[in-house]
């Protein structure tokens, strides 16, 4: 199966159909504005000659005292004992079979020799993280995901807690993808794998017994349980008789179901209102988009919908100081599983291919893009084209919020 060979292009070699494609798209190219729209703070000085000396002091001072200046390091402390057992104050835990083991493995610290490591295994950067987490990929199947050149973090509670108190909000726009996304995420903040991502005060003891685990991903009639945004879980998870902690529920977050555009109304009123929350703050509002398979990989939908959302950004971003960061998220990879008669426009070629294109056209407007392709190979799905707990929390954990939010600028 032959794929084309993009020259200027640096996405990911993918470890099983696209053996030998040196080229491919990769995670994001460092941008010219690394954030969408970001409004410029530093006063104007009226002379080119005095602005350019002034910069070129600043620069040599910067560099002298702080080393490697590119660096976008979260600046939380590392300790790879806290990724041993992850899940060991979470609900569900033993029902759930789910072990720290299974989705991570954190890189060595040491050496052969037991010496410490001096390199820093972690990836320094925005650019070079969404690069490294587009590539990778698995030694074996359903074996955890390694990134490519450099690792990504897995965050306690209390840590993604730390991270998230440094925006305004979040917003998730997309389909199924990205609702299984928001839904992990919600699992990771409720420390509940059985029903975290679910209004289970919503469900009778029957649904919660069938809708645990795996099955808030899997099961139609669980989906429509789906947590949507923070403020019901906040006001309600302490009914039906199976609370859970909700931490930094004072972050609002929500998901917006979109499958093509225009989206609903309700939908743009439900972001204005957000953006316009506290608008001279200069806290970011990050946003994460993607569209796909509820499309049928249409192009034309796609980039629609990019425009729509952006427009939408740029309208509130022109009044405001607020920074508003979009990550855009390619497709998952085709599991084995995928009804033959969909494997011609939604098999890996039509997928990969979609891949490069929208990740072109969302670098032409600014947006910072992340591979799923590699990160779902040799993972189980269930339909070949969903995919399960396991793989949704490696999804929330490294790209979509946390490693990512974690490298954007707050100011």
């Amino acid at each position: 199966m032959a794929y084309p060979i993009q020259r200027h292009s640096s996405f990911p070699q993918t470890p099983q159909y696209l053996k030998g494609i040196h080229d491919a798209p990769q995670g994001i190219d460092t941008p010219p504005r690394s954030l969408r729209r970001m409004r410029p703070h530093l006063p104007s000085l009226r002379n080119g000659v005095v602005t350019l000396f002034t910069l070129l002091i600043l620069g040599l001072i910067l560099r002298t005292r702080f080393k490697g200046t590119t660096d976008q390091l979260d600046r939380l402390p590392y300790s790879a004992e806290g990724t041993v057992d992850y899940f060991r104050n979470f609900e569900g835990r033993q029902d759930c079979g789910i072990s720290s083991q299974d989705v991570y493995v954190a890189p060595s610290t040491t050496g052969h020799d037991g010496n410490s490591i001096k390199k820093y295994p972690f990836c320094k950067n925005r650019a070079g993280l969404l690069e490294a987490m587009s590539g990778g990929g698995r030694h074996g199947f359903d074996a955890p995901f390694f990134p490519k050149g450099c690792h990504y973090r897995w965050y306690s509670t209390p840590e993604i807690c730390m991270i998230l108190e440094r925006f305004d909000g979040l917003i998730f726009i997309g389909d199924d993808m990205v609702r299984n996304i928001y839904v992990a995420l919600n699992i990771l903040l409720r420390e509940n794998v059985a029903l975290g991502g679910l209004r289970q005060w919503d469900m009778d003891e029957a649904e919660r017994s069938t809708c645990r685990c795996e099955n808030q991903f899997i099961k139609p009639e669980c989906l429509r349980f789906a947590v949507s945004n923070n403020d019901e879980v906040r006001k309600n998870d302490a009914k039906g008789g199976h609370p859970s902690p909700y931490h930094c529920d004072r972050i609002p977050h929500m998901y917006l179901p979109t499958t093509g555009t225009p989206a609903p109304e309700s939908h743009h009123q439900a972001v204005k209102d957000l953006l316009a929350r506290s608008p001279d703050s200069w806290r970011p509002i990050p946003i994460i988009h993607s569209l796909s398979l509820s499309t049928g990989l249409s192009w034309p939908t796609a980039t629609a919908s990019m425009e729509e959302w952006l427009s939408l950004i740029d309208s509130f971003v022109e009044t405001s100081l607020r920074n508003t960061p979009t990550l855009w998220l390619g497709p998952v990879a085709a599991g084995h599983l995928k009804p033959p008669g969909l494997i011609l426009s939604q098999g890996n070629n039509a997928l990969w291919h979609y891949t490069l294109e929208m990740s072109k056209e969302a670098k032409t407007r600014e947006m910072e893009t992340l591979g799923m392709y590699n990160l779902t190979m040799q993972a189980t799905s269930w339909d070949g084209s969903s995919y399960g707990e396991k793989v949704a929390m490696v999804q929330a954990m490294m790209e979509k919020v946390i490693n990512w939010l974690s490298r954007l600028e707050t100011t």
